[in-house]
């Protein structure tokens, strides 16, 4: 169902003009859009319906949260309604696919219900891309979080604009701005009420730590979209020369191969990355190398084995 209203550049405010102009860029014609009922999805809903992109929303329920989670529902539907955009609904037992498949976290567990659920729509609908209103506020937390947790560029360049089935167009946008812009649209929104507490990490970040860092750096969000952006191009490089080093896959690593390469424990590390690798894994197998001893070595890992042999490095998955 193509969308009923429909803007001239000169009308559209200049968030709907981003918008409509990154969709142009990349081509899209059909989108499927995750709308939660919060301000960011209900922003990015409202202005994809003033482009030229057939768009379909698609809502979660997870009932978490009891009526609020009905609430959230309703809302969504009701601007849907309002702009005359199909939407699509599901239900999930979050409890029940926990107790069913072990080792999922509550978020872990909500995330692939999700995405699986969006990647089926995708395929169903023929859309060029799932659209999520992951902002420029998400992106610095994001930022932090795996800079905590210990990461490389791959972790400190945040999440992708777009990464061919996943679209981002409010990723350089702050959320002032996103409630600025539904304040002058007159649109409302729904507020999950679990985000205003600071037990979950990321919450800790959003409501106490990014706010006080705003109050001290002048310019703080443009400094952080810039350092995002040159980690991104950076790792790219990065990707770029492990990608080309890298055996084809069911191939072994000689050991030549990751010695010689800038970062031994780089090379290591991506190609142990399926068996989930402990901490100290790859600097051991860089030792092991190094060593150039004839017996064989063998080390268990969470997800399969590894053996190095004749100075090439074996990878074994469970099944």
């Amino acid at each position: 169902m193509k969308n009923s209203a429909r803007l001239t550049s000169a009308t559209r405010l200049p968030l709907e003009r981003r918008i409509y102009d990154n969709a142009r860029l990349l081509g899209l014609s059909r989108v499927l859009v995750a709308v939660s009922g919060g301000a960011d999805s209900i922003a990015l809903l409202s202005a994809l319906s003033s482009s030229n992109v057939e768009i379909v929303a698609a809502h979660c329920n997870f009932h978490l949260r009891g009526e609020e989670s009905d609430r959230d529902e309703r809302h969504v539907a009701s601007v849907c309604e309002s702009l005359t955009i199909p939407l699509r609904k599901i239900d999930f037992d979050v409890p029940g696919f926990i107790a069913g498949n072990k080792g999922f976290s509550l978020e872990m567990a909500c995330r692939k219900l999700r995405y699986d659920w969006f990647f089926s729509l995708l395929d169903e609908l023929k859309a060029d891309r799932v659209a999520t209103a992951h902002n420029a506020d998400d992106n610095a937390e994001t930022l932090f979080l795996n800079l905590l947790r210990g990461s490389g560029t791959a972790g400190l360049k945040g999440m992708m604009p777009d990464t061919g089935s996943i679209w981002r167009p409010l990723l350089s946008v702050t959320r002032r701005e996103i409630e600025d812009y539904l304040s002058i649209k007159g649109i409302a929104f729904v507020t999950d009420s679990t985000n205003l507490e600071s037990d979950y990490r990321r919450n800790f970040l959003r409501n106490e730590i990014i706010p006080l860092l705003r109050s001290r750096w002048e310019g703080f969000d443009k400094a952080m979209a810039r350092s995002l952006s040159f980690m991104r191009s950076e790792n790219s490089i990065v990707e770029k020369a492990v990608a080309d080093a890298l055996p084809h896959e069911g191939e072994p690593l000689p050991a030549e191969t990751a010695l010689s390469f800038p970062d031994p424990e780089l090379l290591v590390r991506r190609f142990i990355q399926p068996l989930s690798p402990f901490t100290t894994t790859p600097s051991e197998v860089i030792a092991a190398m190094k060593a150039d001893k004839p017996d064989i070595k063998r080390w268990r890992l969470r997800q399969g084995s590894l053996l190095l042999r004749n100075r090439k490095l074996f990878l074994k998955k469970d099944v």
